[in-house]
């Protein structure tokens, strides 16, 4: 296997073998073997990221890799060049592997499709479809957290409907052992294919809950008809001291990135001994150097 479009065909021998090689990249690193050597990895980001780009640009050079960072402004997609002869010329450039941001839900299928056999590929998040990287980092921090998934109890809060990182993060939690999941959220951002889920937040609701997962609201993603009063979501499900105290949440706190301070969380919250944000970026880089290490 070498194209991560989504994580629905990693079972969980892949699963454990990455874990495995992440946690050895992490006690090594920097003195990594050079698995890339003489091999050319291509960003191809459409929309904005820091953590995801920079983390694989990070563990794609301290793999040995080259690494072409392309840019759609100043390109000649804005001469109309189409997506599928960009891919062209950059195969014809000699690139051996792919790392694609793109705004259209589920066009790494297209990409698996468009791409050699040989040319190694993975997914850093398209629409609302799936962020397969972000997802695994998410579930191995989990991991060291709790070594038992089947004792694992996880509540995500805020924007489910449109994150890309949710379904693929079920996905492997379920995988692995984890079943008790909750979803909270305003009914119009809660995800019907997700459950079960609340939009009531209620005294003592998540005092057995392990992890709480915050996901920003993505106005980017929302549809005309989906108007959001912020005030209104700040005031329920904002998370701070008081959200803390109602909820009597004791676990973990994780958010994928980039937080909107005072928002859906506040500022003491996310930097506080609760929050496991810094160590989510961390480990970013290695699941992402684990992650290259295996499908290159």
């Amino acid at each position: 296997m070498n194209k991560i479009s989504t994580v629905n065909g990693l079972d969980k021998k892949f699963l454990e073998s990455l874990f495995d090689s992440a946690k050895n990249i992490k006690n090594s690193w920097p003195n990594l073997e050079q698995i890339g050597k003489g091999k050319t990895i291509c960003l191809l980001f459409w929309e904005p990221s820091t953590r995801t780009k920079l983390s694989f640009e990070h563990a794609a050079k301290s793999l040995g890799f080259k690494v072409l960072d392309f840019s759609p402004s100043g390109s000649s997609i804005e001469k109309g060049e189409t997506f599928e002869d960009t891919i062209k010329t950059l195969l014809a450039l000699k690139v051996d592997g792919f790392i694609i941001r793109h705004p259209e839900d589920k066009i790494s299928l297209k990409i698996e499709k468009l791409l050699p056999e040989e040319a190694f590929f993975i997914n850093a998040g398209d629409g609302s479809y799936a962020h397969p990287s972000q997802a695994l980092l998410d579930v191995y921090t989990m991991r060291e957290e709790c070594k038992d998934f089947s004792e694992l109890k996880v509540a995500a809060i805020g924007d489910t409907k449109h994150c890309r990182i949710i379904g693929s993060q079920v996905t492997l939690l379920n995988r692995l052992g984890c079943t008790d999941i909750q979803f909270y959220g305003p009914k119009e951002l809660l995800d019907d294919n997700l459950s079960p889920s609340f939009s009531e937040i209620t005294d003592g609701c998540m005092e057995d809950r392990d992890i709480l997962y915050v996901i920003r609201v993505k106005n980017e993603r929302l549809k005309d008809n989906e108007n959001i009063d912020m005030e209104a979501f700040k005031s329920i499900y904002q998370i701070n001291e008081s959200f803390i105290k109602k909820t009597k949440f004791s676990g973990s706190v994780m958010h994928p990135g980039p937080i909107n301070v005072d928002l859906e969380i506040t500022d003491d919250i996310a930097t506080s001994e609760k929050a496991l944000i810094s160590t989510q970026v961390e480990n970013g880089l290695y699941i992402r150097a684990a992650l290259l290490s295996l499908i290159s």
